[in-house]
């Protein structure tokens, strides 16, 4: 039987209807995806294991896998390492913009991202959201170059790939290259 996220005595609807109003109140450290859709390789909704082998097998991927990919591209948490209290904070602004799910999924959200993806802190960046400033300070590339590699992400709906990426014309491709196991797709 799936615990409540912090106490038995509340009800998990009860605790989500309390944390977002709290969350609503105090702002997080969570980057924020409203608006923003999914890009070009993406595949939102999807559960397949072959869809997403970048996480983890374990109690929660299908969940977290289905709910979280049926608004944005899972791919985000990858770019998000957080703690228990940053993942429920998280859970709880999704809810808030519309995720379905039960509380139980919510409780096995929350345990699987706790376990796979803790904070790091090693600074990831999710190419394909990422403001010129971030791809260049992350990247360490001039602002031209994230001028460039913002204006084919945007004509390509997208990159799918690091080698996506390094076609950018003007970018310093051994720049991309030491700094691929920080780069999320």
């Amino acid at each position: 039987m799936r615990r409540c996220l912090i106490k038995r005595s509340i009800s998990c609807r009860k605790l989500f209807g309390l944390t977002l109003l709290l969350s609503s109140m105090v702002t997080t450290a969570a980057p924020s995806f409203v608006g923003q859709s999914v890009s070009a390789g993406q595949n939102p909704g999807s559960d397949k294991p072959t869809d997403h082998p970048e996480f983890p097998s374990g109690d929660g991927r299908d969940t977290t896998l289905k709910i979280c990919g049926k608004c944005h591209s899972p791919n985000i948490i990858l770019a998000s390492g957080r703690d228990r209290t940053a993942w429920e904070n998280t859970i709880t602004k999704m809810v808030r913009l519309g995720a379905v799910g039960s509380d139980e999924d919510y409780s096995e959200i929350a345990d699987y991202l706790t376990a796979h993806f803790p904070p790091s802190a090693v600074q990831k960046i999710f190419v394909n959201m990422a403001t010129e400033k971030q791809l260049s300070d992350v990247l360490g590339i001039s602002p031209d170059e994230a001028k460039a590699i913002i204006v084919v992400r945007d004509k390509e709906k997208g990159f799918k790939t690091i080698e996506d990426l390094k076609k950018v014309p003007g970018v310093d491709v051994k720049k991309i290259d030491a700094k691929k196991d920080v780069l999320v797709f």
